[in-house]
């Protein structure tokens, strides 16, 4: 019991950090600073604190031929494209709403688990697929509704989908990387280091020749509070959680980054919701829960 709850409180803390992201990165799409500059920088922040954290531990290990493959896919499609795509989307979205559709992950993972391991869906997760596609109609027609989203708001529900589908790829395949290492969270953290190394060269030209980069302080202050807590503490403390808490807590807990998204986004940015945003981000999130408690029965019946 008294390792579930520090597994909770790391959980917690790594879903509230996270829950700063989408807000943080709205507001400086709204001044107009490139995203893929934002995420570029971050990617090297994130790199930095991974790399200061495993040599304190004395965890370190530099050999990147290990599963090297894996990492490097992880790394180019999982994390690279995602964070792109993620930072693009808030350029159209509103924090709260990129994070729904971030959360559409599990149904792309339950189609990679079809198409590539040939796992059938189960009757649940049928039904969850079928309650995200209903979520996507309902924001799509809500289109009216979103007051301060009208421009480009199509283009932006392409880039969310997009960003869910790539973080999909993520759960997919950092699930193979870290489901043998669940009780060695130091491992895993070597390898997020690795990862987070190979996505920082690759997208380091965009530091050096983008265009709209930062000119005010505020800028800098919320793309390094980004780097530093979201790009690397946050990952610390939830790989540190998944050491102490069963997959099926930690993929419901996952859900709760829209909530905090959405409480920091009404207070320091003027979120307006409506009944489409909450009803439609609701068939999405209620897919997401069912996708988990299937996964918990599955796992009490192995």
């Amino acid at each position: 019991m008294k390792e579930k709850k520090i597994g909770l409180v790391y959980a917690f803390v790594a879903l509230f950090l996270w829950g700063i992201h989408g807000v943080a990165g709205r507001y400086l799409a709204c001044e107009n600073v490139n995203m893929l500059f934002v995420a570029a920088v971050r990617f090297f922040i994130g790199t930095f604190l991974f790399f200061i954290f495993l040599v304190f531990t004395k965890n370190l290990d530099f050999n990147l031929k290990e599963k090297f493959k894996l990492v490097l896919l992880i790394s180019i499609i999982g994390i690279t494209g995602n964070s792109l795509l993620y930072h693009i989307s808030l350029k159209y979205l509103s924090g709260t709403l990129v994070m729904i559709f971030e959360n559409l992950s599990p149904i792309f993972v339950i189609l990679l688990s079809f198409f590539i391991d040939k796992e059938k869906p189960t009757f649940y997760e049928i039904i969850a697929f079928i309650l995200s596609f209903l979520g996507i109609i309902v924001i799509v027609l809500g289109k009216e509704h979103f007051l301060d989203l009208k421009d480009n708001f199509y283009l932006g529900i392409f880039w969310g989908i997009l960003t869910g589908m790539s973080f999909g790829f993520y759960v997919y395949l950092s699930s193979k990387l870290v489901a043998p290492l669940r009780e060695k969270p130091e491992k895993i953290i070597n390898f997020l280091f690795k990862i987070f190394l190979i996505s920082s060269i690759t997208v380091s030209p965009i530091v050096f020749f983008s265009s709209n980069k930062p000119t005010k302080f505020e800028h800098w202050f919320w793309i390094l509070e980004m780097g530093v807590f979201q790009s690397g503490l946050a990952y610390i403390f939830w790989n540190y959680a998944l050491s102490y808490l069963p997959v099926n807590s930690t993929s419901i807990l996952f859900i709760f980054t829209i909530l905090f998204t959405t409480i920091n986004e009404i207070i320091f940015l003027k979120l307006k919701l409506n009944v489409f945003l909450i009803l439609g981000g609701s068939l999405i999130i209620l897919s997401g829960y069912l996708i988990s408690k299937n996964l918990k029965k599955s796992e009490g019946k192995g």
